[in-house]
């Protein structure tokens, strides 16, 4: 999503949210429980796998931006039932969807201009998607990068292989973006916003895709490769999501970075 982020917490435009605003931050949030309720029930979500490092062209691979566990999904779906919402009127803040203060408030979100504009049913920069993204920060997720950033993974007689790139990130470091999108609060909200999300349109009751008739849901019919979670040997993330590097298989100047 759009830079979610701000930190302003400047106590001269914090307000309440009421009115028509709070009836639509309920609505959202209640999109955004739905949603994870129904990835849980379709077990999109990922068990621990290793995958080697290759250069050679992809045949038959699968993307996406990050494959969550269960755990936290479970997480982040008990967490956004339990936050409280301010608005937040700073003008400095215009160009922000949302943000949160973890170190000093683990429930609380708050919403800026962005927010209410922004499309009430999951696609990109949703505002179920929004709701998602804060709420995974008071887990442990960071902002390393806000751009879509898709990891692509293939079979190899048996083999689970992947290619590798170091990028620079918002904390102005380089890391591999198999590490980035393990903690990164927007590859969370990427993978159900562009990943998950239905592909079909909701007409007279159901989805054109895959038939579902629930609105705020993920679509079963999409090849996710959500047989696999990512899991960090890098120390960013513990129990969140990621990809387990086993191996290198050619050296780094072999490899495109």
């Amino acid at each position: 999503m759009a830079e979610a982020s701000g930190n302003s917490l400047h106590s001269e435009y914090i307000r309440d949210v009421s009115g028509d605003k709070l009836k639509k931050v309920e609505e959202a949030r209640d999109a955004a429980v739905q949603i994870l309720t129904d990835a849980l029930e379709k077990g999109l979500y990922g068990d621990p796998v290793s995958f080697h490092y290759s250069c050679s062209k992809p045949i038959d691979s699968y993307k996406f931006f990050c494959i969550p566990t269960q755990a936290f999904l479970r997480d982040v779906l008990h967490r956004i039932q339990k936050v409280d919402f301010k608005e937040d009127e700073d003008p400095e803040e215009s160009g922000t969807f949302a943000y949160v203060d973890p170190d000093n408030d683990a429930f609380t979100v708050y919403l800026c201009k962005k927010f209410w504009g922004a499309p009430d049913h999951l696609c990109f920069d949703s505002k179920p998607g929004t709701l998602i993204h804060e709420v995974s920060h008071l887990l442990g997720t960071k902002d390393l990068m806000y751009v879509p950033m898709e990891v692509e993974l293939y079979e190899d007689h048996g083999t689970l292989m992947g290619r590798s790139q170091s990028i620079w990130c918002e904390d102005k470091k380089r890391h591999y973006r198999e590490d980035v999108t393990q903690i990164n609060a927007n590859s969370l909200e990427y993978e159900f916003e562009m990943v998950l999300n239905h592909k079909g349109d909701y007409m007279n009751g159901r989805y054109t895709c895959c038939g579902e008739t629930k609105k705020h849901s993920v679509c079963k019919g999409q090849s996710t490769g959500h047989e696999v979670e990512m899991v960090s040997t890098q120390g960013l993330t513990e129990h969140r999501y990621a990809c387990r590097r086993r191996m290198i298989s050619c050296s780094e100047s072999e490899c495109s970075r």
